[in-house]
């Protein structure tokens, strides 16, 4: 998708780089989550969480869990207690 996108993923062994739906995915995944959490740092925390679950399912899957992931961050409204780690 990236050369640069897989440069990385080669530096992390992984089998391939994201296509673009996964991509898009993702992205739509941080922007809803950063919006509706009211707090941009839970945007690559969910991500990170999304990508756990997505890590041993099939491409097609994996786009459809992303697109599952955002619906669900998209319904879970602001986030009532700050991560403290900050």
């Amino acid at each position: 998708m990236n050369p640069w996108l897989d440069r990385f993923a080669e530096g992390l062994d992984l089998d391939g780089g994201l296509t673009r739906d996964e991509a898009a995915g993702v992205l739509d995944l941080a922007g809803v989550t950063a919006r509706g959490a009211g707090a941009r740092q839970f945007a690559p925390l969910a991500a990170y969480l999304a990508g756990r679950a997505a890590a041993t399912r099939d491409p097609a899957e994996r786009v459809e869990l992303l697109r599952r992931a955002a619906e669900v961050a998209g319904g879970l409204g602001a986030a009532d207690e700050p991560l403290g780690i900050d």
